[in-house]
């Protein structure tokens, strides 16, 4: 009986259970939660051995145009172009996910990736490394497009939509360990070899992911994921004007803009104290993994503060711990404060992931990661543009206070905009 009744459609299940007597009418159990399918675990493996050369490649860029006396300004710059050329084209990139099969941008975005590797090892030239640094980015924003719309979709397939929380947590770990290892390989390459090893170690990565995103019998993508073919069209407005889509991006905008910026000013500030390629790289590692640390514990601080009190608990201690980098004079500072705001930043990226996959429209959830990515690549490709050339004037410290008040002006906004229950 339970059986058919799950096959009915909602009206025919009314009119059944108002023609049986409540007392004799079963309970049905709860059904146990599934687990993430197999699958979601190798895209992730195959993204942490993206994200580790894209993370190891970035950082290397910036120590590169620093060794070659291109200073904080070089590094705004490199900075500026792994994001530049994305922010125009992540919207018409998230309306392809949205119409086609997803292993042809995942391996597309690997091999960009892994070319601007391969030149840059070749000629590591600051205006070469510009170039490298385009591709690079256009390729990972094809990777992180085309990657967070099956991720949604794996938590989906699990048989529970609270899955799909769990399923971009899982993703957002594996972000935290390539975040780890991706510093860590490039100041290990850089002190003990040279700038053109680190960068063409870090190449042959994207090469390996290719061959496995390529392969049916390694990687399983969702069957629903880039089959709508005939996808509606729409302006960015309309998505635009769905409030909790347009509150959630400009949070997760804050948080984004954040985490770059820390990424920027953190090599500029160990170069000014004077410490190696290996202790910032240390200082960046660890960053990730607290990030990684309080993502394991997200089913956790989500039961305990609520989803929105997570978002604005992270961006006030990231903001926080902004501030007191200003006052950071020593490597053993900077590696406590490093581990602080991983905590703060770490956190409310799998909400805000998973709060965009369930409140977008039908068959146009990958456009709206490409709004997504939209907006964060434009913030960061004009901010570190704008506080390399600050930097000229006032030096790093004072810069951390501005980032830092932001946060805790964006921790006020994410209070009052988004929904105490998401």
């Amino acid at each position: 009986m339970r059986g058919n009744r799950s096959r009915l459609s909602d009206n025919q299940a009314v009119e059944t259970s108002t023609q049986l007597p409540p007392a004799t009418e079963p309970s049905a159990p709860n059904p146990a939660p599934m687990r993430l399918p197999r699958a979601l675990y190798v895209m992730v493996l195959l993204l942490i051995i993206t994200h580790t050369a894209f993370n190891g490649i970035r950082i290397s860029m910036s120590l590169a145009a620093i060794k070659a006396g291109g200073g904080a300004l070089w590094v705004g710059i490199l900075t500026a172009m792994f994001n530049l050329v994305p922010a125009f084209l992540a919207i018409y990139v998230g309306r392809r996910v949205d119409r086609l099969p997803l292993r042809k941008p995942l391996v597309f975005g690997c091999l960009l990736a892994a070319t601007g590797g391969i030149i840059a090892a070749l000629q590591p030239m600051l205006w070469v490394l510009a170039l490298c640094a385009t591709a690079i980015g256009i390729g990972w924003m094809v990777i992180a497009a085309a990657s967070q719309y099956a991720v949604g979709f794996y938590g989906s397939e699990a048989g529970s939509a609270a899955l799909r929380v769990k399923a971009f947590s899982a993703m957002a770990m594996g972000f935290s360990i390539s975040s780890f290892l991706g510093p860590l390989i490039a100041g290990f390459m850089i002190d003990h070899v040279s700038f053109p090893a680190a960068f063409g170690v870090l190449a042959v990565l994207p090469i390996i992911a290719a061959a496995g995103f390529w392969s049916k019998r390694i990687l399983k993508l969702p069957s629903i994921a880039g089959k709508v073919a005939d996808a509606p069209a729409g302006s960015a407005g309309e998505l635009l004007a769905v409030p909790v889509v347009r509150n959630t991006l400009i949070t997760g905008a804050f948080i984004t803009i954040g985490w770059d910026l820390y990424l920027f000013m953190v090599p500029v500030l160990g170069t000014e104290l004077k410490l190696t390629a290996t202790q910032i790289g240390s200082v960046l590692s660890l960053f990730a993994m607290s990030v990684f640390i309080v993502r394991f514990f997200m089913p956790w601080l989500s039961k305990k503060l609520g989803e929105r009190g997570v978002i604005v608990t992270a961006m006030l201690i990231a903001g926080g711990t902004f501030v007191a980098f200003a006052f950071a004079h020593s490597y053993a500072l900077m590696l406590v404060l490093s581990f602080v705001i991983g905590l703060g930043l770490g956190s409310a990226q799998p909400i805000v992931l998973s709060l965009l996959h369930s409140a977008a429209p039908p068959n146009r959830i990958g456009e709206v990661n490409g709004l997504r990515m939209t907006m964060i690549s434009t913030s960061q490709w004009t901010m570190p543009l704008i506080f390399g050339m600050l930097s000229l004037k006032t030096g790093m410290l004072p810069l951390f206070l501005v980032v830092g008040s932001g946060l805790l002006s964006g921790s006020v906004f994410a209070k009052k905009k988004l929904p105490k229950e998401l």
